[in-house]
């Protein structure tokens, strides 16, 4: 039984990884007509405010990434990513 479960542990941690590096490579920040955007695959989603510091950018870049893969992970049943 424990190698069973250590192998279901394995492939949910895989899945998780697999999420995570998506979510690395669909959002990003991105030009659209001459503003920054938080973008999903190059579509514009979070406009990026002009006052905001770099590290506003990087929080909601991470949070928005964050949501993604935690809607991935229960739509794919493969529990939370920690």
């Amino acid at each position: 039984m424990e190698f069973i479960r250590t192998i279901r542990e394995r492939h949910q941690t895989a899945k998780q990884n697999e999420i995570k590096r998506q979510a690395e490579e669909l959002i990003y920040v991105a030009d659209f007509i001459d503003s920054l955007y938080i973008a999903y695959n190059g579509v514009p989603l979070v406009p990026i405010e002009k006052d905001w510091t770099t590290k506003e950018i990087l929080e909601k870049l991470q949070s928005t990434r964050i949501n993604y893969i935690t809607a991935k992970c229960k739509e794919e049943s493969v529990g939370t990513f920690a």
